[in-house]
């Protein structure tokens, strides 16, 4: 494994456990059973937040599986799981609950920050600073 690998999953190991004490800083030690929040809305404001802090976690995810077949893919799925983590523990508190669309949107910045990373990796430029294309090499 390579270093920058290394310091890529201390550093997404590092930022999930600070989500997840987020999250439970925020039940304030009130826990028991499940709960599903279905009154939120799709546009809150609180959905820009989520989109913006799984946009790193997706381009570290990119950046990390840059050399698989799916890097987008990976990336997205590697960028959710901070944000699946702090909704399960949201679902544990009595003052808030599990939000499948707090989870939608941080599946959709995690894919924004995975595709804008795999993008920036893809770019090619020739020496004398034409574009010569961008090219996705991913089949399905």
């Amino acid at each position: 494994m390579t270093r920058a690998m290394k310091q890529a999953g201390a550093l997404a190991l590092t930022l999930t456990a600070s989500s997840l004490a987020h999250a439970a800083f925020d039940c304030s030690g009130s826990r028991g059973g499940w709960r599903m929040q279905t009154s939120d809305s799709w546009t809150g404001s609180d959905k820009l937040a989520h989109m913006a802090v799984s946009a790193p976690f997706g381009a570290l995810g990119a950046y990390v599986t840059r050399d698989s077949e799916h890097p987008v893919i990976y990336g997205t799925l590697l960028g959710t799981v901070p944000g699946l983590a702090k909704e399960i523990v949201d679902g544990t508190c009595r003052t808030d609950g599990f939000s499948y669309k707090d989870l939608a949107a941080d599946a959709l910045g995690a894919w924004i920050g995975a595709s804008v990373t795999h993008w920036a990796i893809m770019y090619q430029r020739t020496p004398h600073g034409m574009t010569v294309g961008l090219s996705y090499h991913d089949n399905f």
